[in-house]
């Protein structure tokens, strides 16, 4: 777990670009002070989601030992929010500690880690050498680029990260819309910071925010906890 210092965030900074034909417009200028917390260095492995499951007998996702993705330091992916939210739970249960999934606007600031304003964690041109994204055949072990400001590791790209937040609480009035899984999007979770698998750039800025139901389980989306 990295220590995040409390500051002042301005979500959607930089704003999303005119006409950028995303059915998800990020909005911009909202002032949020956030306290300090935790977040883990990186996304929850394989290996410690391996215990989880030996610990609970919770489904599987289908990626988990599927080659190309079963490596022990690999993100695991394919896990829904109400995966990712048991695991917190176990997790809680086992230090005693009260683990959960980051806010919206936690993560944005996290993210950011201190440089105010930038497109992504290290400025603001997109370079392959700072993260995993572009339509690769898998996400990379964590800890594969350096970590932001904070000593986080791939806040973008190699796994989508469920926020605890519903979408629509956070988004500024733009409506839920996604529903691959045929429920009612309003109950939509937050999703931030692409994946090995995103191609387009403005999927993969600070400030956008995806949604996807609580039950989704695709292989593009991990985690991370905090505290």
């Amino acid at each position: 777990m990295v220590n995040v210092p409390a500051g002042r965030i301005h979500l959607g900074v930089p704003a999303c670009p005119p006409r950028s034909n995303l059915p998800w417009v990020w909005h911009n200028g909202t002032v949020v002070e956030v306290a300090a917390f935790q977040l883990g260095r990186t996304h929850v492995t394989n290996a410690e989601y391996r215990a989880f499951l030996a610990a609970t007998g919770h489904p599987p996702p289908r990626h988990l030992d599927q080659p190309g993705y079963d490596s022990a330091l690999q993100p695991v992916v394919g896990v829904s929010w109400n995966d990712a939210t048991a695991y917190c739970g176990w997790l809680a249960q086992e230090t005693g500690r009260p683990y959960r999934l980051p806010g919206d606007a936690e993560w944005e600031y996290a993210a950011r880690g201190g440089h105010e304003g930038s497109i992504f964690p290290w400025g603001d041109a997109l370079d392959p050498r700072c993260a995993c994204f572009g339509g690769q055949a898998a996400p990379r072990n964590v800890g594969s680029f350096a970590p932001n400001g904070f000593g986080l590791h791939d806040m973008i790209g190699n796994a989508w990260a469920w926020c605890s937040d519903r979408f629509e609480d956070v988004s500024a009035g733009v409506k839920a819309i996604n529903k691959p899984t045929g429920k009612d999007p309003a109950d939509n979770r937050v999703l931030r910071g692409g994946s090995y698998m995103t191609c387009h750039y403005l999927n993969l800025w600070i400030a956008y925010r995806h949604e996807d139901p609580v039950d989704l389980r695709h292989e593009s989306i991990g985690f991370r906890v905090a505290l």
